[in-house]
C-alpha cells in the first residue's frame, strides 16, 4: 500500500490549486478540534463501545474473499465510473449514453447566466457523490465483516471502525457537501474571465443559433475556460475519492499488518 500523506491530503491541495479555500490551516491540536465535532451523545456510544470491546466474543470465520482484492476491484470500479462519466451527453456511443451520469452539454445559458449555467455541473457532481459514499459505505462494511473473523484484535477494531463510521458519518457527508460550492466559484470566476476577454476583443452582440453554437464548442476545446473547468472537477472528484478510501485503507493496513505477525 502507498504511503499516505500525513500533513494534506490530495484533495486540499488540489482546492487550494484552484484558489477557492484558504490554505492557513493549523494541524495542530487535532485531537480537540476533533472533539468538537463529536456531540455529547456520540461521545457516549463511543465510551460504551470501547468499554464493551474487551468483552465482545469472537468467532473465528474463514472468508472466501481476499481483503486486498476486494479493495483494489471496487477503488478500480470506481475510479473507472468517473472517468468513464466525462463524456459529453449525446457522445461517446450507446455504452456511454446509458451511464447514469453523463457531463452536461453547454449552451448559451452556462456563459450568459453563470448561476443556472453551474446547475447541471453541481447535480452531475452531487450524483457522483452519492454513489461515492454508497460503495465506500459498502466496502467499509465488507472488509469489517473480513476482520470481524480473523482474530480478536482486528474484530475489536472492526467494531470500533464501524461506531466510528457511524459518529463522523453525518459530519462527513455535510463536509463534502461543501466541495460543489467550492467549484461554483471557480465556475465564476472562469466563466468571468472569459466574458472579461470576449469584452475586450470585440463588441458583444446577439448571436444567432450557429454562432453560438460554435461558442458552446469553442469552449470545449483544450485549454479553454470551460475544458479547464470540466478537467479541474474530474481532478477534484478523483481526489475526493481517494480522501473517502482514507479509512478503509487503514483496516486494510491493519489486516497486513496482522498478516505479517503471523
Amino acid at each position: 500500500m502507498n504511503p499516505v500523506s500525513l500533513t494534506s491530503s490530495r484533495l486540499q491541495r488540489v482546492l487550494l490549486d484552484l484558489a477557492v479555500v484558504d490554505g492557513d490551516h493549523n494541524n495542530a491540536q487535532f485531537a480537540d478540534k476533533l472533539g468538537e465535532l463529536i456531540s455529547l451523545s456520540d461521545a457516549i456510544v463511543l465510551a460504551e463501545s470501547l468499554r464493551g470491546l474487551k468483552k465482545k466474543p469472537f468467532t473465528a470465520a474463514h472468508s472466501d474473499s481476499d481483503a486486498n482484492d476486494v479493495f483494489m476491484q471496487t477503488r478500480a470500479a470506481m475510479l473507472a465510473f468517473i472517468i468513464n462519466s466525462f463524456v459529453l451527453e449525446g457522445e461517446g456511443g450507446s455504452e456511454a449514453s446509458t451511464s447514469p451520469f453523463i457531463l452536461p452539454r453547454p449552451n448559451r445559458d452556462t456563459l450568459d447566466d453563470p448561476n443556472a449555467g453551474f446547475v447541471a455541473y453541481q447535480r452531475f457532481y452531487s450524483l457522483h457523490q452519492s454513489e461515492m459514499d454508497h460503495q465506500v459505505v459498502t466496502l467499509r462494511r465488507q472488509l469489517q465483516q473480513i476482520m470481524s473473523g480473523r482474530s480478536h484484535q482486528l474484530a475489536q477494531l472492526a467494531t470500533l471502525d464501524s461506531s466510528m463510521a457511524d459518529t463522523m458519518g453525518d459530519f462527513s457527508r455535510r463536509a463534502f457537501a461543501g466541495i460543489p460550492h467550492l467549484l461554483a466559484k471557480r465556475f465564476y470566476f472562469l466563466n468571468q474571465q472569459y466574458r472579461d476577454m470576449s469584452s475586450e476583443n470585440s463588441d458583444l452582440e446577439p448571436v444567432s443559433a450557429n454562432s453560438a453554437q460554435t461558442e458552446t464548442a469553442r469552449w470545449l476545446q483544450k485549454g479553454e475556460w470551460l475544458d479547464r473547468f470540466i478537467r479541474e472537477m474530474q481532478a477534484v472528484l478523483l481526489a475526493e475519492l481517494e480522501l473517502r478510501l482514507l479509512p478503509v485503507i487503514g483496516l486494510i493496513e491493519a489486516l497486513e499488518f496482522e498478516v505479517e505477525k503471523t
